[in-house]
């Protein structure tokens, strides 16, 4: 491998880790990944006039809901995978380990190249 590979694959490790933190601030700066539910979706639509007499009636949700208690049904791109669903996994954290595995893996095939296994004189 030439130095100009070497520096290559470095280069890349770092748009990697650069891209991924960009990302996470691009998308939220959360701390899990997570995509779009329709069952928050759902739980953030407005209840029916029938529903709501029923709710009235035994005492709850007597208040309007304050927008604070709303939950985004979005994605974001978090710093730690979201969970071992496959969809979940891509995360800074993940993105960070494969640009230290290009990085690393650039560094050992320059140190073989450069320390040919050493032959036993008699």
């Amino acid at each position: 491998m030439t130095d100009g590979s070497g520096r290559t694959a470095h280069v890349a490790a770092l748009l990697i880790g650069l891209a991924s933190v960009g990302a996470w601030i691009a998308t939220g700066r959360e701390g899990f990944t997570r995509w779009p539910d329709a069952r928050l979706e759902a739980s953030d639509a407005p209840v029916s006039d029938a529903e709501q007499d029923l709710l009235d009636e035994i005492g709850v949700g007597s208040e309007p809901a304050s927008e604070s208690a709303r939950i985004e049904s979005r994605f974001a791109f978090g710093l730690l995978p979201g969970g071992a669903d496959p969809k979940h996994l891509p995360s800074v954290a993940t993105g960070l380990v494969l640009a230290t595995g290009v990085s690393a893996v650039a560094m050992l095939r320059r140190r073989l190249t450069r320390n040919p296994s050493r032959e036993t004189t008699p």
